[in-house]
């Protein structure tokens, strides 16, 4: 059904359609930016104020005001919040509300895209399943980098679907230009868009050979789009720029393609080409990952109503170029998150926009065709679903489940009797969407008394992997936080974890406001003319120094883990001959997976602090400090 033939009803609807769009976006922006600052990352929160320092430090991604080593990263989610820093000054509202309303965003962007699809009731139900999903509360919420990604996927969406609606090369260039701004922000991922986009083109109904030009035409303009970062940066000279963090050779080539793609299916770090960086959040990989209890409650809710909105469409014949697009999109996203090695949950954030899609469009075509079964279909597969996953969790409480699934059998029963009662049709519509999002909303409402910087989930539910930690190193090798084998403690109730870029404090460090205060009152008086107020051994250490001072300059040895060849040893000892260095910090984050992360640089110049620096006697209570200032 195209925008024209919507029945002749539509100015009505429209009426109506407004309000309630405004309804959607208010709660959508409420659910992901109410109370959020207790949800701020230290790690991103540095990223975000040194990028904010300078021109530079905001294009390449700087993770330390003087620019020594860059994200793992392409920078493009914290380039907005960067922006907010600079203009507003940093706080956490600041640097977590971008992502907040970039979440908002994409649901509005959805519920447009739909709406062109199908229509109004389509539209406000895309719209609702985007701004529901919970993972993508839960990240939104947080200033971990995912919200942009959703939005500029939800973009690609909006442009897509009018390149194969009318067989446009224009908004084909749009779509492939969009995926290529969705690379700038999560690289790699935003590519598993292109092999549905390129194969529900190549569907339309045109000139074969006008199908493969534009196919080629978009593909190249989109690897443009994508790459222009990369190039630029592999182009600059290395002294010119940060060290690009999570590289061996400090190559973008090498950070993109490598860290960030083949590492993330692959368990070693044993490669000399690049490292792998594979988070245990989600469970083993295979065939039923997205239906355990580490993603179940965070993305599944609408998984199996997808397949059958699916078979609906396809059985209905419904624009068969658009199934094919969003049907092998969602395909290719649930293939990609079941094989891949290691991930956040919050990396599933990216199905909202296809699932969405699909579960709005075959419901409102069968409400605009009259069909009752693909209604009745759509809402006993969601409740049924419901109940199965809610039952995997003693919290939040399955009762929500068996609520949802006795409105889902109120809206069957609408359903059968509105084909005698048209009046019912307006009630009918919002029973049966509540029976198909009131669980999903209900965790994603309970997310808000949840926060997690580190590894944001919904509705509380945390799952920490077993091993294998991030973080400095003690002077000698030694790591602080853990285990010999770099076990991690179990997460404490209320979404307070340890892991990956996180916000608890380093052990080396004194702990509370006051014991900040006295650190970086002690290394400011003492710093002269040195370019940093002091070296930390890993990005996690460095991280609360560098908001605490409010973006002072601080070493960060190693990297984010102490992977990075940045310092040398070579060149950290030329800093303290110049006196660029005179104070190391001696610790690192909790959890540290101790020498097995860090690289040889980073334990040469830990073993050379030991032996030859001094510790400070006379430094505040707890910070274990040592000068190397000659003499």
């Amino acid at each position: 059904m195209t925008a024209a033939s919507v029945p002749s009803s539509a100015p009505r609807r429209a009426r109506v359609a407004w309000p309630l769009g405004l309804i959607l976006i208010v709660i959508a922006a409420a659910l992901t930016g109410w109370q959020v600052s207790a949800s701020m990352s230290d790690y991103y929160g540095a990223v975000a104020m040194s990028m904010s320092k300078s021109w530079s430090n905001l294009f390449f991604g700087a993770f330390d005001p003087a620019g020594t080593v860059s994200l793992d990263k392409i920078p493009g989610s914290f380039w907005i919040p960067a922006l907010a820093v600079r203009l507003f000054g940093f706080s956490p509202a600041a640097v977590i509300l971008p992502n907040a309303l970039a979440a908002t965003a994409a649901a509005a962007v959805s519920a447009f895209t739909a709406r062109r699809l199908v229509g109004t009731t389509g539209g406000l139900l895309a719209g609702a399943v985007v701004a529901t999903t919970p993972i993508l509360v839960a990240v939104a919420r947080s200033n971990q980098p995912e919200s942009f990604f959703v939005l500029a996927l939800a973009l690609v969406a909006w442009a897509a679907v009018r390149a194969i609606q009318q067989r446009s090369l224009g908004w084909y260039l749009l779509a492939g230009a969009f995926i290529g701004v969705a690379f700038q922000t999560y690289m790699l991922e935003a590519w598993a868009v292109w092999p549905a986009l390129a194969a529900g083109y190549l569907c339309t109904r045109q000139r074969w050979w006008r199908r493969i030009w534009h196919t080629l035409v978009a593909g190249i303009a989109s690897l443009a789009v994508s790459l222009t970062w990369v190039l630029i940066v592999w182009l600059i000279p290395a002294s010119d720029r940060p060290y690009v963090g999570g590289t061996n050779g400090n190559n973008p080539w090498e950070m993109v393609f490598g860290y960030n793609g083949l590492g993330r299916f692959s368990a070693t770090a044993d490669s000399d080409a690049y490292r792998s960086f594979t988070p245990a959040f989600s469970g083993d990989p295979g065939p039923l990952r997205l239906f355990n209890t580490e993603l179940a409650g965070q993305i599944a809710w609408l998984l199996p109503a997808t397949v059958a909105a699916i078979v609906v469409l396809l059985i209905l014949r419904w624009r068969p170029a658009t199934v094919v697009f969003l049907g092998g999109w969602f395909a290719t996203e649930v293939a990609m998150f079941s094989l891949v090695a290691g991930m956040h949950q919050f990396y599933t954030s990216a199905l909202a926009i296809p699932v969405a899609l699909l579960v709005a469009a075959a419901f409102a075509v069968a409400r605009s065709r009259r069909l009752l079964w693909p209604q009745l279909l759509l809402v006993a597969v969601t409740a049924a679903t419901a109940v199965v996953i809610a039952a995997m969790y003693s919290e939040p409480s399955p009762v929500i489940a068996w609520i949802q699934a006795a409105i889902a059998v109120v809206a069957i029963l609408l359903l059968v009797m509105e084909r005698r009662a048209q009046a019912l049709r307006w009630v009918t519509s919002m029973v049966a969407v509540i029976a198909l999002l009131l669980t999903p909303a209900a965790w994603s409402v309970l997310t808000i008394s949840t926060p997690s910087s580190i590894n944001p989930t919904a509705a509380g539910v945390s799952q920490m992997p077993g091993g294998g930690g991030f973080g400095g190193f003690r002077p000698g090798g030694t790591a602080f936080g853990g285990s010999a084998s770099g076990a991690r403690p179990h997460a404490p109730a209320g979404g307070a974890q340890t892991g990956a870029r996180g916000g608890m404090r380093p052990t080396g460090v004194p702990g509370g406001a006051d014991s900040d205060a006295a650190l970086l009152l002690y290394l400011t008086e003492r710093q002269g003319d040195a370019k940093y107020l002091v070296a930390t051994f890993g990005a996690q250490s460095a991280a609360q120094l560098i908001l605490s001072s409010h973006g002072g300059s601080v070493l960060p040895i190693g990297g984010f883990d102490g992977s990075d060849d940045v310092p040398t040893l070579a060149a950290f000892q030329q800093m303290v001959a110049t006196g660029e260095v005179t104070y190391v910090l001696g610790s690192g984050a909790p959890g540290a997976g101790g020498t097995r992360l860090a690289s040889e640089s980073t334990k040469d110049i830990a073993a050379w602090v030991a032996s030859t620096c001094t510790l400070v006697s006379d430094a505040p209570a707890g910070a274990t400090l040592y000068s190397c200032a000659a003499g």
